[in-house]
């Protein structure tokens, strides 16, 4: 037998996206991985972020024929690297006999109107969400909706990010966007066969990043967001901020946060928990069951001990380990803030305007802004934001004025555009 074989073996589905740093971290301590591509058509943003060289074999699902190579090999792990490879995942883990959640509820983990359900269920604090397939349906529930709430909101059930959520008091306009939505594709590459509507929340909006393993679970990383309206769209967000919390409100977050991964079947692998905290407490807004994308895990690493795919590859090289630290305080080491860029402009971007200066802000970390000939489009949703800019420091004050003159640029309009 070659010695390959015997080298045990991480399976990730749909490596892409919020997935993709997870290989080399596998391949760092001695593992080998194996890709699987849960569907053909998947969007193309998707598969350009794929890392080839990764993976010593790249497959396409197909049930058994897929499942009959992949038991050739010392398999300890199944993983989905982003939302598109949830389901292919569970049901792979269950087939080869390796720890995993429940292919029998993965819907839950993808469908955000049975999401919410299961919080009813288990008697959590939820947001009142109706399920839509026709317009007559959206008329019904936006109606009844604006009887009690002075918005409402409108996404599909089962794409990612902000794709087409659209916040609206004027029932015309929560038609017209609904109408619009139902059985269109959506970022993800599926069919619109279903939206949901739901009343607006008021309040902060956080998100939590956890591991779990065997039902146990651990906080990885909190930050929070801030969002607001660009270019005739709602819920753009502006920044994205690590943060800690007072010990009672911790405490509740975690105790909140926790019963959500029970009351969805998230007992293994990564989880990405968006929450509003409002006058009531904590309400889940919904929960991807894989790591935080957009290279966030990375860039928490210039403000925390370990990050969440260090915790995640932890779990499944070393679990004993892993189960021994769920308890310990989740204490960031710096303040580290993420400015989401947002464009106001649309074309072929020519340079970025006060690069210079950007990079020689004190608690300028990293970045990644439009390169020259690139193109870029009005801000609409977090896939056409045009990068981002990564400040951390130990002094707040620093941090706040170096993000404050980034904000004072962005308003001036920081592309040159080709003419």
């Amino acid at each position: 037998m070659k010695i390959e074989h015997l080298q045990k073996v991480v399976v990730l589905v749909d490596a892409y996206s919020s997935g993709n740093d997870l290989a080399h971290e596998f391949i760092k301590k001695g593992y080998r991985c194996a890709h699987v591509q849960s569907r053909k058509n998947l969007p193309t943003n998707l598969l350009d972020s794929f890392r080839d060289d990764d993976f010593f074999i790249n497959l396409h699902y197909e049930d058994n024929n897929t499942v009959s190579t992949l038991k050739d090999f010392d398999v300890i792990a199944v993983i989905a690297g982003c939302e598109t490879g949830i389901e292919v995942a569970d049901d792979l883990a269950a087939e080869l006999h390796v720890n995993g959640n429940n292919k029998n509820t993965s819907n839950v983990r993808r469908n955000k109107y049975l999401m919410q359900q299961s919080l009813i269920d288990a008697n959590l604090r939820h947001i009142p969400t109706y399920s839509v397939t026709t317009q007559a349906d959206a008329m019904c529930h936006a109606e009844a909706l604006l009887n009690d709430y002075s918005k409402v909101v409108i996404k599909p059930v089962d794409s990612a990010g902000t794709d087409s959520v659209f916040v609206s008091g004027n029932l015309d306009a929560v038609l017209e966007h609904s109408n619009r939505l139902l059985n269109k594709s959506n970022q993800l590459n599926l069919k619109n066969k279903a939206i949901i509507l739901q009343p607006f929340i008021d309040g902060e909006e956080y998100v939590v990043d956890t591991v779990s393993y065997a039902g146990s679970h651990k906080i990885c990383a909190i930050w929070k967001m801030g969002k607001g309206s660009y270019n005739g769209c709602d819920s753009i967000c502006e920044f994205t901020e690590l943060t800690s919390l007072d010990a009672q409100t911790y405490s509740t977050l975690k105790e909140y946060v926790f019963s959500v991964l029970d009351a969805i079947g998230i007992e293994y692998g990564a989880g990405h928990s968006e929450l509003f905290l409002t006058s009531d407490g904590w309400t889940l807004i919904e929960t991807g069951a894989r790591p935080h994308g957009a290279g966030f895990p990375a860039l928490s690493s210039l403000a925390l001990k370990r990050t969440q795919i260090d915790e995640f590859v932890l779990s499944i090289c070393s679990p004993k380990q892993f189960l021994t630290s769920v308890d310990e305080d989740y204490k960031p080491l710096r303040h580290l803030k993420i400015k989401e860029l947002i464009s106001s402009g649309s074309g072929i971007v020519e340079s970025v305007k006060h690069v210079d200066t950007i990079l020689n802000l004190p608690s300028y970390k990293a970045s990644h802004m439009p390169s020259y000939g690139q193109k870029i489009t009005f801000t609409t949703d977090v896939f056409t934001s045009p990068g981002w800019i990564a400040l951390s420091h130990r002094n707040y004050d620093q941090l706040t004025a170096d993000y404050n003159f980034i904000v004072s640029l962005e308003k001036q309009g920081m592309f040159n555009f080709h003419e």
